[in-house]
């Protein structure tokens, strides 16, 4: 746990004294839902993505900066210290901007696509690869935070047309882990975005994760899809997913109030032919924003196996206020 700490006392340190400027920003986030599966109906109350962090800059000449950035997740309603921490502290300039970072990796930053909000309670995992029923298969989902806690990224600038790249090397975890590569690049233009990212031996041995996602505008309407082809060598299992997703505005009240409607399909299989299973989501998700640090939200997810057992549905609202 000393590790977590680590890059952002010293970047504080760095910060002050050089006296940097330096922000500091959050968000208490909870909702309240209603779930159902084969063990039957529950209500939670859900606040982990509420946070605290700071970023600054420190400028060292006209052409280069020294840049941090910590963000700590905890539960507000259960109490407790910071459970996990993204963030980084690095140089930025003409060249790029070089972290060391601990948080998504290149891949699971391309999961930004499919929220409507910053952060959504939505829980994409089990359609790219944690829905599987046969016990001890694995596949790696590029979904979430995976405990990655440390690396090395690289961000360029614009490369020209609206090209950028991203790469990161992540070390072993553990003194049995296996050190791993994850890249990104993405073409963002007026009409459209779309990132291809591979990633390889990251949170879980001998694995492999390669995603193509994108968007396209068609004035107040965004309509994308992802295509992703997911592996695991040891196990000699493969998984591929697929999701289609629209965004739009709905004038359905004076305040600004957005919609995003997603579908999802998805299959896994080993060679051995003792894995042969498909799943279906579909999922939506509503807001609206009061004013820029306020939003009500509700959602809805419904995750459909194509055995019976293993049936999940979730539906809840909640409410999130940003400083």
């Amino acid at each position: 746990m000393k590790a977590l700490w680590t890059v952002p006392v010293l970047a504080l340190g760095v910060a002050s004294a050089s006296q940097a400027a330096t922000t500091i920003y959050g968000a208490a986030n909870a909702n309240t839902f209603v779930n159902n599966n084969d063990a039957g109906t529950s209500l939670g109350i859900d606040s982990s993505l509420s946070h605290f962090g700071f970023r600054g800059d420190s400028e060292i000449d006209s052409s280069i900066s020294a840049i941090f950035d910590a963000r700590f997740y905890a539960n507000i309603v259960e109490g407790g210290t910071p459970a996990v921490w993204k963030g980084h502290a690095g140089l930025e300039g003409d060249f790029g901007t070089l972290r060391i970072f601990g948080g998504p990796t290149p891949l699971t930053k391309t999961q930004s696509y499919l929220n409507l909000m910053e952060e959504d309670p939505l829980d994409f995992s089990l359609i790219l690869g944690d829905g599987m029923l046969t016990p001890g298969a694995s596949l790696p989902t590029g979904a979430k935070f995976e405990g990655y806690n440390a690396g090395i990224n690289f961000t360029s600038n614009d490369l020209g047309n609206g090209l950028s790249f991203d790469g990161a090397v992540l070390p072993a975890q553990n003194p049995n882990g296996e050190t791993g590569i994850s890249l990104a690049a993405t073409m963002a233009q007026n009409a459209f975005s779309v990132s291809g990212a591979f990633e390889v031996n990251g949170s879980n041995g001998s694995t492999q994760l390669f995603r193509l996602v994108g968007e396209y505008y068609l004035n107040e309407i965004t309509v994308g899809g992802l295509l992703q082809f997911a592996g695991n060598a040891d196990q000699d299992l493969n998984g591929t997913s697929f999701l289609g997703f629209a965004e739009m505005p709905l004038d359905i009240s004076r305040w600004n109030t957005r919609l995003r409607l997603t579908g999802g399909y998805a299959a896994q299989e080993n060679d051995a032919d003792t894995i042969d299973e498909t799943q279906l989501m579909f999922a939506a998700m509503h807001e609206i924003r009061f004013t820029n640090q306020v939003s009500a939200y509700n959602f809805g997810e419904v995750f459909l196996p194509e055995e019976s057992a293993g049936n999940n549905t979730r539906i809840g609202t909640g409410l999130k206020i940003r400083f």
